[in-house]
């Protein structure tokens, strides 16, 4: 499956918010002069950045393209920025039902699902650089050290 970045046209073009509701996420202007879209930019970038850490903390994961999720969580990062714009905006908490809250739930598991390996992703055709995967949690041994104690040198000891 592709990867593929994730823009504030795919909330209402994926069916995630409604037009009237995209609209007015656009139309909010928070009172230290942020607009709603800029709200929206951020939460968006926060969003994958988080998921791709969900996604990397599992050694047998290779990320994606920086900026991009794998189609199987697509969905998911979307409900996720849905729940993190409607708080984050002045009014718009009264948009999230209980259906809404219980799916950001659900997305919050299937991140954590991928993070223990029990949700499996398909594997990226361009992968990013190497640079940009996560290194940690693996171990290389850089040296060997010569074995002294031997069978043959403790001949009668054993």
């Amino acid at each position: 499956m592709a990867w593929t970045s994730i823009t504030a046209d795919a909330l209402k073009d994926e069916g995630i918010i409604s037009a009237s509701e995209y609209a007015s996420i656009t139309a909010v202007s928070l009172p230290d002069g942020v607009t709603g879209a800029q709200v929206v930019a951020q939460v968006i970038a926060n969003a994958v950045a988080e998921a791709r850490g969900y996604i990397a903390a599992n050694s047998e994961n290779i990320l994606g393209i920086e900026g991009t999720v794998p189609d199987e969580l697509r969905a998911s990062v979307l409900v996720i920025i849905r729940h993190r714009v409607f708080t984050r905006l002045p009014k718009m908490k009264a948009l999230l039902d209980d259906l809404r809250v219980k799916e950001y739930d659900e997305a919050m598991r299937k991140l954590r699902d991928v993070s223990n390996g029990t949700f499996k992703l398909v594997q990226p055709i361009t992968p990013a650089d190497p640079d940009q995967q996560a290194g940690g949690g693996s171990m290389q041994v850089v040296n060997k050290a010569k074995r002294w104690a031997t069978r043959k040198k403790l001949g009668g000891l054993f």
